[in-house]
């Protein structure tokens, strides 16, 4: 989600000299942009400019060496996708994006608590997600079953899930549908087959690593990067991640990411009701008539537990 403070667009000084470009992947001080006809060029990034990240229109300045530049800013951006590193950064995701893909997989990689978060960072940013049940073909009829139970509480909730697998080719056809003349990210736990759905999308060489006996795999991206497909298409390919922190939006945004509550918010007998312990809570009522998922309800407490709450060290 866009931090105002610390990623606010920058006024630049342009002198006609700079050239525009597209952030193909950033790492460290550095990164590859696409030039305007199409061409990859070596950038510096300023050490006082704003962040820039996989997705930003950029301006950079070509460099007396020959295919190389510097990276003076970013255009303004129409949406960021980030996350809390530690008690003091946010680490940037992607930028300028259509539709967040949630990936998954089935269990033990399945995580619903995941799919939650990623569904609030979504409504918070108004982007369409997509929740994207990968490796199909693990599954007899019977877990089968047992997934499609599960996900489709989000289908009755109005959310796009699709179920895919990169050996037998489902859900692909369905998911190229939906990416064209976007720009998605794809996001999600290691191990879930993010690069191996990027790689039976387009023809660019994508690294796919091996994965683990527990079926949890190896961090086979370690920085996101933009792909081209079909029909002006962009998809970007992000780093697993273990959890995804939300402990730094508030509570009226955390509502907002649960979009089953808001019919009942009105309802309420107290107008600041937390929708906990409060007598005359409609949200709490609606639980107790099935309106409202209980496993849906518990995530939301667990989540609004955790605001506020800065965590040290980096996750990973």
């Amino acid at each position: 989600m866009k931090n105002k403070k610390q990623f606010h667009h920058k006024s630049l000084k342009l002198d006609g000299q700079e050239r525009k470009g597209l952030l193909v992947t950033a790492f460290g001080l550095h990164a590859e942009v696409e030039d305007e006809q199409g061409n990859l060029v070596r950038c510096h990034i300023r050490k006082n400019s704003d962040p820039v990240i996989t997705g930003d229109q950029v301006y950079w300045l070509p460099e007396k060496e020959a295919g190389t530049g510097v990276i003076i800013g970013h255009l303004p951006r129409k949406s960021l996708l980030c996350r809390p590193e530690n008690a003091h950064k946010l680490k940037l995701i992607a930028a300028n994006l259509d539709a967040i893909i949630i990936v998954t997989a089935p269990p033990p990689v399945l995580s619903e608590d995941m799919i939650d978060r990623y569904l609030v960072a979504s409504e918070i940013l108004k982007i369409q997600p997509v929740i994207l049940l990968n490796k199909m073909d693990l599954l007899d009829p019977e877990h089968t079953k047992e997934m499609t139970e599960r996900l489709g509480i989000y289908q009755k909730m109005g959310y796009r899930v699709i179920y895919s697998s990169t050996y037998t080719r489902d859900g692909l056809s369905e998911l190229d549908e939906f990416l064209r003349e976007k720009t998605c990210v794809l996001v999600g736990a290691s191990g879930v087959g993010k690069s191996s759905i990027i790689a039976a999308l387009t023809l660019e060489p994508v690294r796919v690593g091996e994965v683990s006996a527990k079926g949890l795999g190896k961090h086979t991206t370690t920085n996101t990067h933009l792909y081209h497909l079909p029909h002006n298409s962009n998809l970007i390919d992000s780093p697993g991640v273990r959890e995804f922190g939300l402990w730094h939006i508030d509570k009226n945004e955390l509502l907002a990411g649960f979009i089953e509550f808001k019919s009942f918010f009105n309802e309420c007998k107290f107008r600041n009701c937390q929708h906990e312990m409060e007598p005359g809570c409609a949200v709490q009522e609606a639980l107790r008539n099935k309106k409202i998922d209980e496993r849906r309800y518990a995530s939301y407490l667990k989540i609004l537990a955790g605001l506020g709450q800065k965590k040290k060290g980096k996750s990973k």
